[in-house]
C-alpha cells in the first residue's frame, strides 16, 4: 500500500511537469499572446487540480495511519492470554526483531530465542518435550542448508509444532520445508495476528498478503 501511494504521487508530478514542459515549448515556438493566455489559463488549472490532488492524497494518508492504529489496538486486544498453554522457541539466522517476542509474551506465551545454529545436541531446550514446544523460525531471503533443513525435519517428525515467518520485504524459498504454518508480513499488525491465531489454533498453510498467501488469517 505505502508503495501505490508513492507511486501516484510520483505519477502526478511526473505528468505535471510534463504538460507544463509541452506547454513552454509550444509557447516558444508559437509566441502569440493568445497562445500565452490560453497556456497560463491552463497551468493555473493544473496547479489547481495539482493542489487537490495533494489533499486528497493527505487525507488517504491520513485514513491510512488510522487505520494502522486500529489493527495494533486490535491485535492488543485479541492477543491477552491467548497462548498462555504455550512455550515457543524463536530460532533465528540474525538477532530477531523485538516485536516479535513482545507480541508472543503479551500473549502469554513462554518464549526462549536461540539461534538457528543451535539446533543440535545438546539442544539450548527441553528435547524430552519437544512435542510440547512451538518452533518459530525466521526466514530471510535465499534458500536454508541442508544441516537446517535436516533439523526441521527431525523437530516435525518428533512431534514439534512449527511455524515459519518472515517480513514484507522478504522472499523466502520455501520448497523443502516440513509441514507448518507460513506467515509472511509479520512486521505488520495482521501478520503478527495471523502467527498468534495459527499457533493457537494448530493450523498449517501460508497465510498473510504474499502471492500464494491462501487467506490473511487461519
Amino acid at each position: 500500500m505505502n508503495f501505490g501511494f508513492r507511486y501516484h504521487v510520483a505519477s502526478l508530478v511526473a505528468v505535471f511537469f510534463s504538460l507544463i514542459l509541452g506547454i513552454l515549448i509550444g509557447g516558444a515556438l508559437y509566441p502569440d499572446h493568445v497562445l500565452v493566455d490560453e497556456q497560463a489559463t491552463v497551468i493555473t488549472e493544473l496547479e489547481e487540480r495539482f493542489r487537490e490532488a495533494q489533499a486528497s492524497l493527505a487525507q488517504v494518508k491520513g485514513e491510512l495511519d488510522e487505520a494502522n492504529s486500529a489493527w495494533v489496538q486490535l491485535l492488543e486486544a485479541l492477543a491477552k492470554d491467548l497462548l498462555t498453554d504455550k512455550e515457543v522457541v524463536l530460532v533465528a539466522r540474525e538477532s530477531l526483531p523485538d516485536f516479535l517476542g513482545d507480541i508472543l509474551k503479551t500473549a502469554g506465551a513462554q518464549v526462549q530465542q536461540v539461534a538457528i545454529t543451535d539446533l543440535e545436541p545438546p539442544y539450548p531446550f527441553n528435547a524430552d518435550a519437544v512435542q510440547d514446544l512451538v518452533f518459530v523460525f525466521s526466514l530471510r531471503d535465499g534458500p536454508l542448508s541442508d544441516q537446517t533443513l535436516t533439523a526441521m525435519k527431525e523437530l516435525g517428525s518428533a512431534g514439534a509444532y512449527l511455524a515459519y515467518v518472515w517480513e514484507r520485504q522478504n522472499f523466502p524459498s520455501l520448497g523443502g520445508l516440513p509441514p507448518g504454518l507460513q506467515v509472511d508480513s509479520i512486521d505488520t499488525a495482521y501478520g503478527q495476528l495471523a502467527l498468534l491465531l495459527g499457533i493457537k489454533k494448530g493450523s498449517q498453510g501460508h497465510y498473510g498478503r504474499q502471492n500464494g498467501a491462501q487467506g490473511l488469517f487461519p
